[in-house]
């Protein structure tokens, strides 16, 4: 298309943000073989016992939000999927793939700064977590975010993570290196005393490369950015090595069948919640989130469980 000819309101150019999103997901597209799953499990119950714990963690100075519940339900389902919190090598030419099954379960939640941009900080060790040390880490990592100059972080990001590639023998991406340094579009990071000041800031008080690099499963939730919306993912990216992603869209009301005590069906308003289950294709067959899709379905069935969380 000549887009020369047509008048231009404005002009972009991708700044260090935009690359970083663009280098991921375009990566992702060219070498991830994805397969997707909508998953729309019936949550009315779950949400009900979700409002009555929120409630109660009030009452005890606690704070639990929906996002955080279903970050705990997640890693419930994950430690039973363990497949699905993987990272894999493989080598085209040869045909020939590593699964490596990781210990710890590492949340990346995509995050929207005051300036509209996106990062996607990660929530390490969470395997280990109850749901008030997951409402914690979320709370910390606001606080982090605060503290840190997201271009010099992400820079530091782009620059491990292509000495990561080098080390791979991977000499493409020293196009990356040339441009960083001597096009129009050069990266820039901190200098002199701004960088001297900036890096006396203990690492616990600031986001560093680690939390942007360490993810094990990538959650995306477009409903705590705008919750009456009615769609839902039909597709996302899975960033490599990780294998697996999940989209969450927000809650939404339909007409659905459901069991009632007595045991009798009936036909009423029920709450559901659109999930996209992407997975690497070279990685796993759809028989790997079956035992994830099990056990979310057993928590959104018999939602008192979520109490001794």
């Amino acid at each position: 298309m000549n887009y020369k000819n047509i008048k231009i309101k404005a002009t972009k150019k991708f700044d260090l943000q935009r690359k970083v999103v663009s280098h991921m997901t375009s990566t992702s597209w060219k070498t991830v073989p994805h397969v997707t799953y909508i998953y729309e499990p019936d949550i009315t119950n779950f949400y009900e016992e979700f409002l009555k714990l929120s409630k109660n963690k009030i009452k005890s100075n606690h704070k639990i939000t929906f996002n955080t519940i279903m970050i705990k339900t997640i890693i419930e389902g994950l430690l039973l999927a363990p497949d699905l919190n993987s990272y894999v090598e493989y080598n085209s030419k040869k045909s020939e793939g590593t699964l490596y099954i990781l210990d710890a379960i590492n949340i990346a939640i995509p995050w929207l700064l005051p300036d509209e941009k996106m990062i996607t900080p990660t929530i390490l060790n969470t395997e280990k977590m109850s749901l008030n040390d997951i409402s914690n880490s979320i709370l910390s990592l606001s606080k982090k975010i605060k503290n840190t100059n997201i271009n010099e972080m992400l820079y530091k990001a782009a620059c491990t993570d292509t000495i990561n590639e080098i080390r791979k023998l991977n000499f493409s991406i020293l196009g990356r290196i040339l441009s960083s340094k001597f096009s129009q579009h050069k990266a820039s990071c901190l200098k002199g005393l701004e960088k001297q000041n900036y890096y006396n800031i203990p690492e616990k008080d600031r986001l560093t490369e680690k939390n942007i690099l360490s993810a094990t499963v990538t959650v995306s939730n477009i409903g705590s950015l705008y919750k009456e919306q009615k769609g839902f993912f039909s597709l996302l990216e899975i960033i490599p090595p990780q294998v697996f992603a999940i989209g969450i869209s927000s809650i939404q009301e339909k007409a659905g069948i459901f069991t009632k005590e007595n045991g009798i069906k009936e036909i009423g308003i029920r709450k559901t919640l659109p999930m996209c289950l992407a997975f690497d294709h070279r990685a796993l067959d759809f028989n790997s989130i079956i035992p994830f899709i099990k056990t979310l379905d057993k928590i959104f069935t018999k939602p008192n469980i979520i109490h001794r969380w």
